[in-house]
């Protein structure tokens, strides 16, 4: 993906998504990503990640949803060349709180996909998410920028068990 020069020059680099659902200037903003997006080869294909500047640190069935009708699905899979892309909503790790429903479908969904890996002898899974597992180990403490632990033990887990035959 070809960045300005603009863009590619930020001293430092920053997220370049400035606002928060239902925050001024959300519409606009992703109305200028799409414009510049729509210049891109139709042949290259997109993957879209949602994350806090999406849906909201505490995301809401209706975060969402206008994330869903603006980019596609919050999560989802694809296979290239033998390898399984697995993109997940880690905002539904951080916080489903307002929405634990969808966690508990993606969750559902996700232990789906790891079976069906193992069974088709998966080599290599790559998994897309906004909120790392964590930033330096396993173990270290609670962040605003990892999964608390309890919430990365148990992914790393399903993980792990899923790569084992």
């Amino acid at each position: 993906l070809y960045v300005s020069k603009d863009l590619s020059s930020l001293q430092p680099a920053q997220d370049v998504a400035f606002t928060l659902p239902g925050m001024p200037f959300q519409r606009e903003q992703t109305k200028d990503l799409q414009r510049v997006l729509g210049a891109i080869d139709r042949a290259i294909p997109l993957v879209f990640v949602s994350g806090n500047h999406d849906v909201g640190n505490v995301p809401t069935a209706e975060t969402i949803e206008e994330f869903c009708q603006t980019w596609g699905d919050d999560y989802f899979s694809f296979w290239v060349g033998g390898v399984l892309f697995l993109v997940l909503n880690s905002q539904l790790l951080y916080d489903a709180s307002s929405c634990p429903a969808l966690k508990q479908a993606q969750d559902l969904w996700l232990d789906q996909q790891l079976s069906l890996a193992v069974q088709q002898k998966c080599q290599h899974a790559i998994i897309f998410q906004h909120i790392p597992l964590f930033l330096q180990s396993i173990d270290e403490d609670d962040d605003y920028f990892n999964l608390t632990r309890s919430v990365r033990k148990e992914m790393a887990d399903k993980f792990t068990k899923a790569g084992r035959p």
